[in-house]
Formats: C-alpha cells, sequence, structure tokens
C-alpha cells in the first residue's frame, strides 16, 4: 500500500462538539503523569488535541506490545527539546523518526510526504493521512501508523495486495513533493 502524508498546520481549537475527545485526553493526561507532561509542550506551546489523542492512543497500543509509556513520553520530550521553536518539517521528521524507531520495528514502504497545497493524491492512489508538520510527536505517530497499517495489510487472509507490483515494499524514506 502506498501511502501519502500531508502535514497540515497547527489545528485550531477543538470545535465545541469535541468534548468527548477532549475528555478523554484529559483524563489519559491525568492518569499518566508524563503524558501530561509532554502534552503541555516545551518551546512550541502545547501539542493539538488531535497529536495528544493519537500518541496517548499510540502510548497503550505500545504498552500491550510492552513499551512502557513513561518511556514514550519522556522520548517525545526529548524530540520535543531538540526542536526549536519555528523550525522547519525535516528537523520534526527527524526527531520524530528517532523518537519511535528504537520502540518499534517499522515497516518498510514508501512513504510520501506533500504540503497541503498539493493536489489530491487520492486520484494517484494514495491514501493521505493528514497530521501537524511540525510537530515531532504527530511524525512519530505518523510513522507507527503506517506501520501498523502495513502490519494489518500483511494479516489479511490473503495477504498482501500484489495488484501492483512494481510499488514492492522498500526502506521507509521521506521525500518533500
Amino acid at each position: 500500500m502506498i501511502t501519502a502524508l500531508r502535514p497540515h498546520p497547527v489545528e485550531t481549537p477543538a470545535p465545541i462538539g469535541d468534548g468527548l475527545r477532549t475528555s478523554w485526553v484529559a483524563e489519559y493526561r491525568s492518569e499518566v503523569p508524563t503524558a501530561d507532561r509532554w502534552a503541555q509542550g516545551i518551546a512550541q506551546g502545547p501539542h493539538s488535541l488531535e497529536t495528544q489523542e493519537r500518541v496517548c492512543r499510540m502510548a497503550e497500543q505500545l504498552a500491550n506490545q510492552g513499551v512502557g509509556r513513561e518511556d514514550l513520553f519522556t522520548r517525545l520530550e526529548v524530540a520535543d527539546r531538540s526542536v526549536a521553536s519555528g523550525a522547519g518539517p525535516e528537523a520534526a521528521a527527524t526527531a520524530g523518526y528517532w523518537t519511535i524507531a528504537p520502540l518499534v520495528r517499522l515497516a518498510g514502504g514508501p512513504i510520501v510526504i506533500g504540503d497541503s497545497d498539493q493536489p489530491d493524491l487520492r486520484a494517484f492512489g494514495f491514501d493521505p493521512i493528514p497530521f501537524d508538520g511540525h510537530d515531532p510527536a504527530a511524525y512519530a505517530w505518523a510513522l507507527f501508523e503506517l506501520t501498523m497499517r502495513a502490519r494489518a495489510e500483511g494479516d489479511r487472509p490473503f495477504g498482501p495486495c500484489t495488484c501492483h507490483p512494481r510499488w514492492a515494499p522498500a526502506s521507509i524514506g521521506l521525500a518533500r513533493l
């Protein structure tokens, strides 16, 4: 499967109807102190609600695989510190990669990262995943999400898709469209 990731600007405050998501994240943060400390942000301020929810859910999935929540959130704090305020997406991508790679064996496969002003990539067979392109945690989540999707694809009863053999899995790499 080919997946395109499309960074987007930092999200605006959550809509009023987003109370369930907000309350779940708040409850998680109250139960996991390292998550709360990470979510407050360091140099760039608080992480978006979208990124907080995704990362907290990722933390739970990793915990089920034996990875400590504290280890993940401590690594995310280090990634935040390594990316100066206003740093570009490349710095965030690098920090995100070095956060998640030691914790999870990442799936190989082509990754295309484009900006939100690119044409709709669905028309070309891509499956865009919007995320905050300036947040290392968002990149870490995106790489984790791609790995989980690739594993799910490989676990299908008839195996992975073979209808596009020219798109065989390769090492994960980042390319700017």
